[in-house]
């Protein structure tokens, strides 16, 4: 850890500046993708790793595609002139500064308030929050860098405060505590991070706390944005067609979460390799650890030897005689004319050919896959988006010996939030129409579960080591308690400012033996809504 802060103070003295990212989850990162298939070129946005870079208004070529995908996101619901004289000066934010090539800041309120009901009572959300992000030293010679804070109150729908009371966490997030209301929760959220180029236009660093996603898809069988924020260190180095990521992390041990104790500690190094065949078509490939280092006085540090970021993991992993857990991926995405969009991942935690062929039933025959079509203004109407994904993952992939290095953040899945043995099929539609957006989601599940928490373990629960897993064979698709799982969500915004939305949800989920149907009613500012499709 000390070495990983060491280089990046080392490198910040020379730093020139990069633009902050878009958050994951958010509006404008969907449509910084969409702009991606519509002729920008990579070193503007790159969606299968993230590279969603956040409107800054500096007078250069490249921000003024960045003032597009802002201004594509606001569509017509902009200030003509400032609020009160110094209010969204800028017609997106809600107050800035800037000394010209010297630094610029942002800073927006986040609030969202949110009211329900469900087949239990009420449901609500109380959210209040700032988000700043900006510029030190000017576009040519400075630092990007953004915060988000915010305080949470919570009661959720039924069927999600399950992971509170049995898992003992509240789905995407990190700490928490009860609050008063017999189910709510109180947690705190905090996201922040520097961004600058090391060689310019060349080698890019990101440093800081929040969320990482690999892949174009709904979910990710990669990398996802389940889980909470984490602590990071990402270096991007793009050469002509070529583009290299490094992502160093630290994550929460899944031991029990109590307060006042210091949390274990898991670290994980990937990296991705792509290309770009053509504009429209890039193949990457992915290789991904997640170790501990825990010794006889159980302190927890990072194994430097995965900070090279040029070398094999595998290779080092066998060198140094651990058993860490390691898998390699491939994704890959073709755009068709600049209208359909097809993208896949293939994931393989263990593989032996021989067991394959001859014993396909074999518990380590651990893998998953994703195969997705995206429409982009289906039927020529624009703005209407259309996404359908598969997604297949073995019974016990993501699972360890050592339930310290499952592939899990603060006990959620870094990757599919039902973890394994599971098939996956979605439907997503979107439509944007001036200040009206409307959001629609239909999912259905099959899935192997085990009968209990504790009961026979049937690789469901990538929590659980996979040393008491049921039997060595006959780990077939869904064996355990076959469960099916349909979830039904639709969303309808209208913009009444810039940022500030009215929200309608109805959401519908059926698992096997149980189903609830609730509804909200919200007003949020500069603030995402929080997805139930699990």
């Amino acid at each position: 850890m000390r070495l990983i802060i060491f280089c990046f103070l080392f490198l910040i003295a020379s730093a020139e500046a990069q633009h902050v990212f878009f958050p994951v989850e958010s509006q404008q990162a969907y449509q910084a993708y969409r702009y991606q298939y519509r002729g920008y070129r990579r070193q503007v946005i790159d969606p299968a790793l993230n590279l969603f870079r956040q409107n800054l208004a500096f007078k250069t070529n490249d921000s003024i595609v960045e003032v597009q995908i802002v201004d594509a996101v606001m569509a017509d619901n902009i200030f003509n002139q400032p609020l009160f004289g110094f209010l969204y000066k800028d017609k997106v934010n809600f107050y800035s500064f800037e000394k010209k090539d010297q630094y610029i800041v942002k800073i927006n309120p986040i609030l969202h308030f949110e009211s329900g009901q469900d087949d239990s009572g009420m449901i609500w959300t109380n959210k209040r929050g700032l988000e700043i992000k900006g510029n030190i030293g000017g576009f040519e010679k400075g630092v990007g860098f953004y915060t988000m804070l915010s305080e949470n109150q919570a009661l959720l729908p039924y069927p999600y405060r399950y992971f509170t009371d049995s898992l003992n966490f509240v789905p995407n997030e990190l700490f928490y505590k009860k609050f008063k209301n017999k189910g709510a929760v109180d947690y705190f959220q905090a996201r922040g991070y520097i961004t600058f180029n090391a060689v310019k236009n060349y080698v890019k660093f990101q440093f800081g706390h929040d969320k990482n996603k690999i892949g174009n898809g709904y979910r990710s069988l990669i990398l996802s944005d389940y889980a909470p924020q984490y602590l990071f260190l990402k270096i991007n180095t793009d050469v002509e067609r070529l583009h290299y990521q490094n992502l160093f992390t630290q994550f929460t041990d899944n031991g029990p979460i109590m307060s006042n104790v210091l949390f274990g500690k898991r670290y994980g190094a990937f990296h991705r390799l792509s290309y770009e065949f053509r504009p429209n078509l890039i193949f990457g490939v992915n290789e991904m650890v997640i170790f501990d280092r825990i010794d006889s006085t159980q302190s927890n540090q990072f194994d430097f030897n995965y900070l090279n970021p040029v070398i094999f993991y595998r290779s080092i992993e066998s060198n140094l005689g651990s058993r860490d857990n390691s898998m390699i991926a491939i994704d890959g995405s073709w755009a068709i004319r600049n209208k359909y969009i097809l993208y896949g991942q293939l994931v393989l935690d263990e593989f032996n050919l021989k067991f394959l062929k001859s014993s396909p039933d074999w518990w380590g025959n651990k893998y998953a896959y994703q195969l997705g079509v995206r429409f982009l203004d289906f039927l020529k109407l624009e703005n209407l988006d259309i996404n359908l994904e598969y997604n297949r993952c073995r019974p016990f992939t993501y699972s360890h010996m050592r339930p310290t290095q499952s592939f899990s953040h603060f006990n959620q899945a870094l990757a599919h939030p039902l973890g394994a043995n599971f098939a996956e099929i979605i439907t997503d539609i979107r439509y944007n129409y001036k200040r009206w957006q409307a959001h629609a989601t239909v999912i259905y599940a099959k899935m192997g579960r085990d009968s209990a928490l504790n009961g026979r373990n049937y690789g469901s629960n990538i929590l659980r080591p996979y040393t008491t897993r049921f039997s060595d064979y006959g780990s077939v698709m869904y064996v355990g308690k076959v469960t099916e799982l349909l979830s039904a969500n639709a969303t309808l915004s209208f913009q009444i400012k810039t940022g500030i939305f009215a929200d309608a949800s109805l959401n519908y989920r059926k698992i096997t033996g149980s189903d609830n149907l609730f509804f909200s009613l919200g007003l949020r500012i500069n603030s995402h809504i929080k997805r139930f499709d699990y």
